[in-house]
């Protein structure tokens, strides 16, 4: 396995916008760094069930990951949509829609059937670590490697999301339009 390539795909990938980082930029805008952890940590905990169970699937059903890819896709997009939608939409009352603050099992619950991570674990395993790895040490060893650097990125949105609260309360519809967009443009790319 190429040390670099493997890397390059779990960095790129975890940076880049998704559905996760997206929501924990839109809870850290709204509560603060510290007043999202409820949320942030249930997508962490999320995200590294989420690994470590593709890592067991995907290691017993490794021939079986195309028959069951598109379903996932399908799913997904529509959640995504969804998400999108609630984002983007206009809420009756500012105040009240500011005081609801997400749990963590909502975030853990989101990350568990977040299309993009489960793809994202699955190209992990099946493109980088299983055809080159076969010790269980080995494939534990990559698999917390990705979820680690997956971690910081998450970390790093909610972070951006907390620092510049000020600035995107101060254009709220615009940027709940943007985030809604970067939502729906993440389940167009599920696709590609």
């Amino acid at each position: 396995m190429s040390i670099v390539a493997f890397l390059s795909y779990v960095i790129i990938t975890s940076i880049t916008p998704g559905p996760s980082n997206i929501l924990m930029m839109n809870e850290a805008q709204r509560f603060g760094f510290l007043g999202a952890w409820r949320f942030t940590s249930g997508i962490l905990v999320g995200f590294a069930a989420l690994g470590f169970m593709s890592g067991v699937f995907t290691t017993g059903l490794y021939n079986w990951i195309p028959v069951v890819e598109p379903y996932l896709k399908i799913a997904g997009a529509a959640y995504l949509l969804y998400l999108a939608w609630q984002v983007g939409a206009n809420k009756s009352s500012k105040k009240n829609s500011r005081k609801v603050q997400s749990s963590f099992v909502s975030g853990f619950i989101f990350q568990i059937i977040n299309v993009k991570s489960i793809l994202f674990f699955l190209t992990v395993m099946s493109a980088f670590i299983l055809p080159f790895n076969h010790s269980l040490h080995s494939i534990l060893f990559y698999l917390t490697l990705a979820i680690f650097l997956g971690w910081l990125a998450l970390l790093l949105w909610s972070g951006f999301g907390s620092l510049f609260k000020k600035f995107f309360a101060k254009y709220d519809k615009r940027f709940r339009i943007t985030m809604s967009l970067l939502l729906a443009y993440s389940a167009v790319t599920i696709f590609l």
